[in-house]
Protein backbone atom coordinates (compact mmCIF):
# COMPACT_ATOMS: atom_id res chain seq x y z
CA UNK A 1 0.00 0.00 0.00
CA UNK A 2 2.91 2.62 0.61
CA UNK A 3 4.47 1.61 -2.23
CA UNK A 4 1.66 2.51 -4.29
CA UNK A 5 1.02 5.88 -2.51
CA UNK A 6 4.65 6.42 -3.08
CA UNK A 7 4.64 6.47 -6.64
CA UNK A 8 1.54 8.91 -6.88
CA UNK A 9 3.33 11.75 -4.52
CA UNK A 10 6.09 10.94 -6.57
CA UNK A 11 4.26 12.14 -9.93
CA UNK A 12 2.57 14.60 -8.38
CA UNK A 13 5.96 16.61 -7.58
CA UNK A 14 6.30 16.36 -11.16
CA UNK A 15 3.25 17.91 -11.81
CA UNK A 16 2.97 20.61 -9.51
CA UNK A 17 7.22 21.42 -8.21
CA UNK A 18 8.11 23.23 -11.27
CA UNK A 19 9.99 27.06 -11.37
CA UNK A 20 11.27 27.51 -15.12
CA UNK A 21 9.61 28.38 -17.95
CA UNK A 22 9.45 26.18 -21.34
CA UNK A 23 10.22 29.65 -22.93
CA UNK A 24 13.47 29.46 -20.86
CA UNK A 25 13.57 25.84 -21.71
CA UNK A 26 13.58 26.95 -25.46
CA UNK A 27 16.25 29.60 -25.21
CA UNK A 28 19.03 27.49 -22.89
CA UNK A 29 18.49 24.54 -25.47
CA UNK A 30 19.41 26.96 -28.26
CA UNK A 31 23.26 26.75 -27.21
CA UNK A 32 23.20 22.54 -27.79
CA UNK A 33 20.48 22.04 -30.56
CA UNK A 34 22.07 21.02 -34.00
CA UNK A 35 18.44 22.03 -35.32
CA UNK A 36 18.80 25.57 -34.56
CA UNK A 37 22.28 25.90 -34.77
CA UNK A 38 21.98 24.51 -38.21
CA UNK A 39 19.18 26.64 -38.85
CA UNK A 40 21.33 29.90 -37.57
CA UNK A 41 23.90 28.97 -40.37
CA UNK A 42 21.39 28.38 -43.27
CA UNK A 43 20.41 32.16 -42.20
CA UNK A 44 23.70 33.99 -42.19
CA UNK A 45 23.77 32.39 -45.50
CA UNK A 46 20.69 33.37 -46.89
CA UNK A 47 21.17 36.90 -45.81
CA UNK A 48 24.71 36.91 -47.43
CA UNK A 49 23.80 35.44 -50.70
CA UNK A 50 21.19 38.24 -50.77
CA UNK A 51 23.41 41.33 -49.94
CA UNK A 52 25.68 40.01 -52.44
CA UNK A 53 22.89 39.67 -55.20
CA UNK A 54 21.28 43.26 -54.67
CA UNK A 55 24.75 44.48 -54.54
CA UNK A 56 25.90 42.63 -58.09
CA UNK A 57 22.55 43.13 -59.34
CA UNK A 58 22.45 44.66 -62.69
CA UNK A 59 18.33 44.59 -63.81
CA UNK A 60 15.19 44.21 -62.22
CA UNK A 61 14.99 40.26 -62.97
CA UNK A 62 17.92 39.64 -60.99
CA UNK A 63 17.04 41.61 -58.08
CA UNK A 64 13.41 39.67 -58.65
CA UNK A 65 15.25 36.47 -58.28
CA UNK A 66 17.76 37.53 -55.48
CA UNK A 67 14.57 38.66 -53.45
CA UNK A 68 12.57 34.78 -54.51
CA UNK A 69 15.59 33.29 -53.37
CA UNK A 70 15.89 35.44 -50.20
CA UNK A 71 12.44 34.50 -48.80
CA UNK A 72 12.92 30.57 -49.96
CA UNK A 73 15.52 31.28 -47.07
CA UNK A 74 13.48 32.59 -44.77
CA UNK A 75 10.83 29.88 -45.38
CA UNK A 76 13.16 27.34 -44.82
CA UNK A 77 14.73 29.05 -41.63
CA UNK A 78 10.72 29.33 -40.65
CA UNK A 79 10.19 25.56 -41.00
CA UNK A 80 13.49 24.64 -38.82
CA UNK A 81 12.41 27.05 -35.86
CA UNK A 82 9.50 24.95 -36.19
CA UNK A 83 11.12 22.06 -35.95
CA UNK A 84 13.57 22.93 -33.29
CA UNK A 85 10.30 23.86 -31.39
CA UNK A 86 9.02 20.43 -31.98
CA UNK A 87 12.03 18.59 -31.06
CA UNK A 88 12.31 20.85 -27.11
CA UNK A 89 8.43 19.24 -26.88
CA UNK A 90 9.18 16.05 -27.34
CA UNK A 91 12.12 15.95 -25.59
CA UNK A 92 10.45 16.82 -22.44
CA UNK A 93 7.14 15.34 -22.69
CA UNK A 94 8.75 12.31 -23.49
CA UNK A 95 10.30 12.11 -20.13
CA UNK A 96 7.05 12.84 -18.49
CA UNK A 97 5.12 10.27 -20.23
CA UNK A 98 8.23 7.60 -19.73
CA UNK A 99 8.02 8.41 -16.16
CA UNK A 100 4.41 7.94 -15.78
CA UNK A 101 4.66 4.46 -17.90
CA UNK A 102 7.08 3.30 -15.17
CA UNK A 103 4.96 4.43 -13.00
CA UNK A 104 1.87 2.27 -14.39
CA UNK A 105 4.11 -0.66 -14.90
CA UNK A 106 5.16 -0.66 -11.58
CA UNK A 107 1.81 -1.08 -10.23
CA UNK A 108 1.14 -3.54 -12.56
CA UNK A 109 3.88 -5.46 -11.75
CA UNK A 110 2.72 -5.28 -8.12
CA UNK A 111 -0.82 -6.36 -9.14
CA UNK A 112 0.66 -9.25 -11.04
CA UNK A 113 2.53 -10.38 -8.09
CA UNK A 114 -0.23 -10.60 -6.12
CA UNK A 115 -2.54 -12.32 -8.19
CA UNK A 116 0.67 -14.76 -8.40
CA UNK A 117 0.68 -14.88 -5.05
CA UNK A 118 -2.97 -16.04 -4.67
CA UNK A 119 -3.25 -18.46 -7.51
CA UNK A 120 -0.03 -20.38 -5.55
CA UNK A 121 -1.95 -20.49 -2.36
CA UNK A 122 -4.91 -21.64 -4.61
CA UNK A 123 -2.73 -24.09 -6.23
CA UNK A 124 -1.53 -25.38 -2.73
CA UNK A 125 -4.94 -26.44 -1.43
CA UNK A 126 -5.97 -28.25 -5.17
CA UNK A 127 -7.98 -25.51 -6.09
CA UNK A 128 -6.47 -24.41 -9.45
CA UNK A 129 -4.53 -26.50 -12.25
CA UNK A 130 -0.57 -26.24 -13.00
CA UNK A 131 -1.35 -24.47 -16.10
CA UNK A 132 -3.11 -21.68 -14.34
CA UNK A 133 -0.40 -21.45 -11.99
CA UNK A 134 2.04 -21.14 -14.60
CA UNK A 135 -0.30 -18.32 -16.22
CA UNK A 136 0.03 -16.36 -13.00
CA UNK A 137 4.13 -16.77 -13.47
CA UNK A 138 4.55 -15.95 -17.02
CA UNK A 139 1.83 -12.86 -16.55
CA UNK A 140 4.40 -11.79 -13.72
CA UNK A 141 7.70 -12.41 -15.84
CA UNK A 142 5.68 -10.73 -19.16
CA UNK A 143 5.45 -7.55 -16.72
CA UNK A 144 9.25 -7.66 -15.31
CA UNK A 145 10.53 -7.66 -18.77
CA UNK A 146 7.48 -4.63 -19.32
CA UNK A 147 9.02 -2.88 -16.86
CA UNK A 148 12.57 -3.22 -18.08
CA UNK A 149 11.81 -2.04 -21.39
CA UNK A 150 9.98 0.85 -19.56
CA UNK A 151 13.20 1.52 -17.69
CA UNK A 152 15.15 1.79 -20.78
CA UNK A 153 13.02 4.03 -22.25
CA UNK A 154 12.92 6.41 -19.27
CA UNK A 155 16.86 6.61 -19.26
CA UNK A 156 16.64 7.03 -23.13
CA UNK A 157 14.06 9.53 -22.77
CA UNK A 158 16.20 11.90 -19.88
CA UNK A 159 19.67 11.24 -21.62
CA UNK A 160 17.55 13.25 -25.20
CA UNK A 161 17.21 15.66 -22.94
CA UNK A 162 19.90 15.89 -21.35
CA UNK A 163 21.62 16.58 -24.60
CA UNK A 164 19.95 20.08 -24.79
CA UNK A 165 18.73 20.93 -21.05
CA UNK A 166 20.73 20.16 -18.21
CA UNK A 167 17.79 21.32 -15.29
CA UNK A 168 15.81 19.30 -13.47
CA UNK A 169 12.70 17.89 -15.45
CA UNK A 170 10.86 18.75 -12.10
CA UNK A 171 11.45 22.55 -12.27
CA UNK A 172 9.88 22.83 -15.39
CA UNK A 173 5.96 25.37 -15.45
CA UNK A 174 4.15 24.16 -18.38
CA UNK A 175 1.90 26.76 -19.22
CA UNK A 176 -1.42 25.80 -21.10
CA UNK A 177 -1.63 29.62 -23.42
CA UNK A 178 -5.24 30.87 -23.77
CA UNK A 179 -6.24 31.53 -27.25
CA UNK A 180 -6.91 35.23 -26.49
CA UNK A 181 -5.68 37.36 -28.79
CA UNK A 182 -4.13 34.68 -30.10
CA UNK A 183 -5.76 34.67 -33.89
CA UNK A 184 -4.85 36.81 -36.37
CA UNK A 185 -6.49 38.31 -39.33
CA UNK A 186 -6.89 36.07 -42.68
CA UNK A 187 -5.15 39.74 -44.23
CA UNK A 188 -2.70 39.97 -41.61
CA UNK A 189 -2.10 35.86 -42.07
CA UNK A 190 -1.37 36.07 -45.54
CA UNK A 191 0.95 38.83 -45.39
CA UNK A 192 3.10 36.86 -42.90
CA UNK A 193 2.96 34.09 -45.62
CA UNK A 194 6.19 33.18 -47.02
CA UNK A 195 4.42 30.57 -49.53
CA UNK A 196 1.99 33.57 -50.73
CA UNK A 197 5.12 35.84 -51.02
CA UNK A 198 6.89 33.56 -53.63
CA UNK A 199 4.06 33.08 -55.50
CA UNK A 200 4.13 36.62 -56.29
CA UNK A 201 7.40 36.80 -56.46
CA UNK A 202 7.15 34.33 -59.27
CA UNK A 203 4.44 36.05 -60.61
CA UNK A 204 6.20 39.08 -61.14
CA UNK A 205 9.21 36.84 -62.35
CA UNK A 206 7.13 36.02 -65.41
CA UNK A 207 5.58 39.12 -65.78
CA UNK A 208 8.80 40.62 -66.52
CA UNK A 209 10.07 37.91 -69.06
CA UNK A 210 6.90 38.68 -70.44
CA UNK A 211 7.36 42.41 -70.48
CA UNK A 212 10.75 42.71 -71.56
CA UNK A 213 10.75 40.01 -74.41
CA UNK A 214 13.08 40.78 -77.41
CA UNK A 215 11.44 42.52 -80.62
CA UNK A 216 12.98 39.23 -83.02
CA UNK A 217 11.48 36.42 -80.00
CA UNK A 218 9.45 33.70 -81.90
CA UNK A 219 5.91 32.56 -81.74
CA UNK A 220 6.81 29.94 -79.68
CA UNK A 221 8.73 31.64 -77.15
CA UNK A 222 5.90 34.05 -76.94
CA UNK A 223 3.65 31.39 -76.58
CA UNK A 224 5.71 29.95 -73.73
CA UNK A 225 6.41 32.64 -71.75
CA UNK A 226 2.81 33.60 -71.67
CA UNK A 227 1.67 30.47 -70.58
CA UNK A 228 4.10 30.48 -67.92
CA UNK A 229 2.79 33.76 -66.81
CA UNK A 230 -0.54 32.50 -66.63
CA UNK A 231 0.32 29.43 -64.83
CA UNK A 232 2.06 31.02 -62.43
CA UNK A 233 -1.17 33.71 -61.79
CA UNK A 234 -3.09 30.82 -61.11
CA UNK A 235 -1.00 29.41 -58.94
CA UNK A 236 -0.66 32.63 -56.78
CA UNK A 237 -4.67 32.50 -57.21
CA UNK A 238 -4.85 29.25 -55.75
CA UNK A 239 -1.91 29.81 -53.19
CA UNK A 240 -3.83 32.32 -51.55
CA UNK A 241 -7.44 30.66 -51.89
CA UNK A 242 -5.68 27.51 -50.04
CA UNK A 243 -3.59 29.79 -47.48
CA UNK A 244 -7.48 30.90 -46.71
CA UNK A 245 -8.69 27.32 -45.68
CA UNK A 246 -5.82 26.33 -44.14
CA UNK A 247 -6.18 29.31 -41.95
CA UNK A 248 -9.31 27.95 -41.05
CA UNK A 249 -8.54 25.08 -40.14
CA UNK A 250 -5.69 26.05 -38.03
CA UNK A 251 -8.54 28.21 -35.98
CA UNK A 252 -10.39 25.40 -35.57
CA UNK A 253 -8.16 22.75 -34.85
CA UNK A 254 -6.49 25.26 -31.69
CA UNK A 255 -10.52 25.38 -30.88
CA UNK A 256 -11.24 21.82 -30.87
CA UNK A 257 -7.67 20.88 -28.84
CA UNK A 258 -8.41 23.39 -26.35
CA UNK A 259 -12.02 22.26 -25.45
CA UNK A 260 -10.30 18.80 -25.26
CA UNK A 261 -7.85 19.73 -22.84
CA UNK A 262 -9.93 21.45 -20.60
CA UNK A 263 -12.42 17.87 -21.07
CA UNK A 264 -9.14 16.26 -20.33
CA UNK A 265 -8.35 18.37 -17.42
CA UNK A 266 -11.95 17.59 -15.77
CA UNK A 267 -11.07 13.71 -16.43
CA UNK A 268 -8.06 14.13 -14.34
CA UNK A 269 -9.73 15.86 -11.64
CA UNK A 270 -12.44 12.83 -11.35
CA UNK A 271 -10.24 10.14 -11.46
CA UNK A 272 -7.71 11.81 -8.74
CA UNK A 273 -11.19 11.55 -7.01
CA UNK A 274 -11.97 8.20 -7.52
CA UNK A 275 -8.41 7.10 -6.69
CA UNK A 276 -8.65 9.47 -3.21
CA UNK A 277 -12.36 7.56 -2.63
CA UNK A 278 -10.25 4.12 -3.58
CA UNK A 279 -7.62 4.79 -1.36
CA UNK A 280 -10.01 5.65 2.05
CA UNK A 281 -11.92 2.74 1.21
CA UNK A 282 -9.16 0.79 1.15
CA UNK A 283 -7.61 2.21 4.48
CA UNK A 284 -10.81 1.00 5.69
CA UNK A 285 -10.45 -2.66 4.33
CA UNK A 286 -13.23 -2.19 2.29
CA UNK A 287 -11.43 -2.66 -1.23
CA UNK A 288 -8.66 -4.91 -2.01
CA UNK A 289 -5.26 -3.61 -2.94
CA UNK A 290 -5.83 -4.37 -6.51
CA UNK A 291 -8.41 -2.33 -6.70
CA UNK A 292 -6.48 0.06 -5.41
CA UNK A 293 -4.08 0.00 -7.68
CA UNK A 294 -6.17 -0.02 -11.06
CA UNK A 295 -7.87 3.12 -9.64
CA UNK A 296 -3.94 4.66 -9.23
CA UNK A 297 -3.57 3.94 -12.68
CA UNK A 298 -6.36 4.53 -14.23
CA UNK A 299 -5.09 8.27 -12.31
CA UNK A 300 -1.83 7.67 -13.96
CA UNK A 301 -3.37 6.82 -17.24
CA UNK A 302 -5.85 9.75 -17.45
CA UNK A 303 -2.41 12.18 -16.76
CA UNK A 304 -0.65 10.58 -19.72
CA UNK A 305 -3.38 11.49 -21.79
CA UNK A 306 -3.72 14.99 -20.70
CA UNK A 307 -0.01 15.21 -21.45
CA UNK A 308 0.03 13.58 -24.66
CA UNK A 309 -3.10 16.07 -25.91
CA UNK A 310 -0.77 19.17 -23.99
CA UNK A 311 2.09 18.21 -26.36
CA UNK A 312 -0.18 18.21 -29.68
CA UNK A 313 -1.49 21.79 -28.70
CA UNK A 314 1.41 23.82 -27.57
CA UNK A 315 2.83 22.59 -31.21
CA UNK A 316 0.54 23.37 -33.26
CA UNK A 317 0.17 26.98 -31.03
CA UNK A 318 3.58 27.49 -31.60
CA UNK A 319 3.45 26.68 -34.95
CA UNK A 320 0.55 29.23 -35.73
CA UNK A 321 2.69 32.24 -33.47
CA UNK A 322 6.31 31.60 -35.74
CA UNK A 323 3.87 31.41 -39.11
CA UNK A 324 2.15 34.36 -37.60
CA UNK A 325 5.91 36.21 -37.20
CA UNK A 326 5.46 36.72 -33.52
CA UNK A 327 7.83 35.33 -30.68
CA UNK A 328 6.75 33.23 -28.03
CA UNK A 329 6.67 35.91 -25.44
CA UNK A 330 4.58 38.17 -27.71
CA UNK A 331 1.73 35.71 -26.96
CA UNK A 332 2.28 35.08 -23.22
CA UNK A 333 3.43 31.25 -23.58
Amino acid sequence: MKKSVLLLITLLMVVISFSVSLVDVFEIAKEKSNIYKIAQIDLEKTLLDYDKTMIEAINKKIELAGELAYQKGLMDYNNSIKEYYADILSRVFNLYLQEINVNIVTLQLKSAQINYDNSKELYNRGLISDDDLKSAELDVKDVENYLKNSQISLETAQDNLKKVYDGDIREITIVVPTLDGLFVSDEEYLNKSYALKLAKLNAALSEYDLNNLPSNASIYTKKITEATHQKNLLTLEDTEDKLLEAHKIIINSLEILDRTLQNLQERVKLSQKTFNDTKNRFDKGLVSELELNVANINYLNSQKTYYESLQNYLKTYINYVVDTGRSLKEVGL
